[in-house]
């Protein structure tokens, strides 16, 4: 028998045994026709496993090297973490070449290699290769004086001369920026380390929502069913009503008809359900199961003074053996709807909206916002396989596709947004967490492809070119910025939340990162991107399932990471305008997977804090709440307002000597995480706010007070 029909042999069992859990008792002729689609499902898997071994020998050979490398390099960064020393690791007396200070444990050590060349050398040595390698390293150091501790943090790219049978060799480096230490206590500390409850809903145990109460700051896990709430000095969980935890998929606080009062909107899979005054009501049923509701963005879309609703829905990939066709600008998944609010009932106004093209998105995040500065709110989608899609309103309700206009910048596996006034323009911009990818650049530089995939491949490198920031623009909605080269490279994001952490009057982002760590570094990402991503289509498919199956089961065998090992970021925003990434200086490069972030102050002191979520796999399974503290010494003055209800579209005006700041309220921005009603502008030292107003959508403003270095509670009046 030979190996091609005991395989065979093995999967006509793998696939019957899965159509008998599925099919239950069936006739004869039913179970001929299943028995035969089997065999054919086997057949093709085979075809799908001989398609995968005949591209490895002919399209990816070339890669064999990276592969080799990153082999030695994940063992020796394994060693260097386990062994708390720099130069256990994969390149030799690395401390001295990149002067680190003496005496240091090692607390971290990042090195991916973004770059393969053959080398000719000399000397009688045999020939070999070059690498590029993006490094990080973070030293814990003995305190000096009273601190407890030092942090040294350096980032650098390395050129590192590879050959048969010689370790690698440093040729040469470069600083991204200049190394960091910080002695003593961390600006961020930990304040609260909560397990999250699952109460048997699974993975959703959020959305997080962060509401602002005169009782105190509130937390909510939606998905949960719990809030977290300030006790003396710490956090606990209390009971949250907030729907059915099982069912409650999308949220948003909204008030829906403008009568002052804060409706909690949830989409489950019967369709929208609003808890107001009265209690809960279904207010539209969707026309057939909601499969994955994934963001919920309310807003006044046709100047009626009613709010109204766009619902997306995200569909997994792989599941079933669908895959997100072409994996570039899917248009495939779940779809979407536009609920207009005409007072008395909800009407799916989506064909006629015109965002029926393109409701079949995988959208994560979504954001009614006036991108244009023309009084009327526009729609914003980030898409994972897609990226960025923008549509303009007419003022009526009705919308116009800006998305070609982006090009190819618009492209990425988008995960989450968030909106601020980066360039103070008066316009709001947007920054789009995507994810970059060693693989694909590795696969970029050496320009290999499938030649029957031709747009595979010119989408690649833009698909995986990392957090885009994009500029408001009253012309084409959206423009790229340059500071996205700044910000570009942070590994899986998720989530991210902008925040001006020492009141210097400029704002800086925080993203958390990760998806699966396993207890290998070596990551499942080369089956991406040379197999997975020419394999199937947008319908179920058996044998596909099989082969999607069999991969990952041989990743979880071997503990392999997929997106695994890296940190959160925080990128702090200089006086030139750019921006220096000093998580791990500043107390917050949580290493684990994490998923939800917001800010707020939750102390009530003027500092921004920080809550995030975790979605640990290993080495145990849990979700946590993780709560920091700002403890930075106050270098500004600031200002904060807390609205008694949420306002969406509208915004602040802060104006001080220098300029104006602004604030929007959007919702359906974060990834599966909101905060609504409270704005905080760090300004500086000496400032003086000139003037405060909020912004109706449409012009009309509302003075408000000036005091510094307080929060201010308002009604916006109708």
């Amino acid at each position: 028998m030979t190996r091609r029909t005991v395989i065979l042999l093995a999967v006509l069992l793998a696939l019957g045994a899965l159509a008998v859990w599925r099919r239950g008792p069936a006739s004869t002729a039913a179970v001929r026709q299943q028995d035969a689609q089997a065999e054919a499902a086997a057949r093709k898997f085979m075809a799908l496993r001989e398609a995968e071994e005949r591209a490895d020998r002919e399209v990816w050979s070339s890669t064999l090297p990276a592969v080799r490398i990153e082999q030695e390099v994940v063992l020796g960064v394994e060693r260097a973490m386990r062994e708390r020393k720099i130069d256990s690791g994969v390149l030799p007396d690395l401390s001295a070449r990149i002067s680190a200070p003496a005496g240091g444990s090692l607390r971290w050590m990042q090195v991916r290699l973004m770059r393969v060349r053959s080398h000719s050398l000399t000397g009688g040595i045999a020939s070999g290769f070059l690498s590029d390698l993006e490094s990080e390293v973070v030293l814990e150091l003995p305190g000096e004086g009273n601190s407890s501790r030092s942090i040294w943090t350096a980032r650098f790219l390395a050129e590192a001369e590879w050959s048969n049978g010689e370790p690698p060799r440093l040729q040469g480096y470069r600083f991204v920026e200049p190394p960091t230490i910080l002695s003593g206590t961390p600006v961020f500390e930990p304040w609260a380390d909560l397990l999250i409850p699952t109460n048997g809903v699974g993975l959703f145990t959020d959305p997080l929502l962060f509401e602002s109460t005169v009782q105190g700051p509130r937390l909510h896990l939606a998905g949960a069913g719990v809030t977290a709430v300030r006790v003396g000095s710490g956090w606990s969980w209390e009971t949250a009503d907030m729907g059915p935890p099982d069912r409650v998929k999308a949220i948003v606080r909204a008030d829906l008809d403008g009568d002052g009062t804060i409706e909690m909107v949830v989409a489950n899979a019967s369709g929208i359900q609003v808890r107001g005054r009265d209690g809960w009501r279904q207010v539209w049923v969707a026309p057939a199961k909601l499969r994955h509701p994934q963001s919920i963005t309310a807003g006044d879309i046709d100047g009626d003074g009613d709010l109204d609703l766009w619902v997306t829905q995200y569909r997994l990939p792989f599941v079933n053996g669908q895959f997100p066709t072409p994996y570039y600008d899917a248009n495939d998944g779940f779809p979407s709807y536009l609920l207009r609010n005409d007072g008395t009932q909800w009407l799916d106004i989506t064909e006629a909206s015109g965002l029926a093209p393109k409701r079949h998105r995988r959208t994560y995040s979504a954001s009614w916002l006036d991108v244009d500065g023309d009084g009327d709110l526009d729609l914003v989608n980030v898409i994972d396989f897609a990226g960025l899609d923008l549509h303009r309103n007419d003022g009526r309700g009705h919308f116009t596709d800006l998305t070609p206009g982006l090009g190819l910048t618009r492209h990425a596996f988008g995960m989450a947004h968030v909106v601020w006034d980066a360039n103070h323009d008066a316009l709001p911009d947007l920054l789009m967490v995507g994810m970059d990818s060693p693989v694909a650049s590795q696969l970029e530089a050496l320009g290999l492809g499938r030649s029957e995939f031709p747009g595979h491949t010119v989408h690649r490198g833009p698909m995986t070119y990392g957090n885009r920031l994009f500029m408001g623009s009253r012309s084409l909605g959206m423009e790229l910025s340059p500071l996205s080269e700044v910000l570009r490279r942070a590994g899986w994001a998720w989530g991210t939340a902008v925040l001006d952490w020492n009141n210097d009057g400029r704002d800086d982002i925080h993203l958390v990162n990760g998806h699966e760590t396993f207890e290998s570094r070596s990551d499942f990402e080369r089956q991406f991107w040379q197999h997975d991503v020419y394999v199937g289509g947008s319908t179920p498919d058996p044998a596909t399932q099989l082969y999607f199956m069999q991969a990952n089961e041989r990743r979880r065998a071997a503990r392999q990471s997929y997106g695994g090992w890296q940190a959160n970021r925080l990128f702090t925003q200089t006086a030139t305008g750019s921006f220096v990434e000093n998580a791990w200086i500043l107390g917050v490069a949580v290493t684990e997977d994490c998923r939800n972030v917001v800010a707020g102050d939750f102390d009530e002191d003027g500092r921004m804090d920080l809550a995030l979520t975790t979605y640990e796999q290993w080495p145990v399974t849990r979700q946590r709440l993780l709560i920091f503290r700002n403890r930075s010494v106050q270098n500004g003055h600031w200002i904060g307002y807390r609205l008694d209800t949420p306002a969406p579209g509208s915004h602040l005006e802060v104006t001080t000597r220098e300029g104006i700041r602004r604030h929007w309220w959007v919702n359906g921005d974060g990834y599966r995480s909101q905060s609504d009603t409270e704005a905080h502008f760090g300004l500086g030292k000496g400032a003086e706010v000139l003037k405060a107003e909020w912004v109706r959508l449409g012009g009309a403003r509302q003075e408000l007070p000036r005091t510094l270095d307080r929060w201010h509670r308002i009604s916006l009046h109708p």
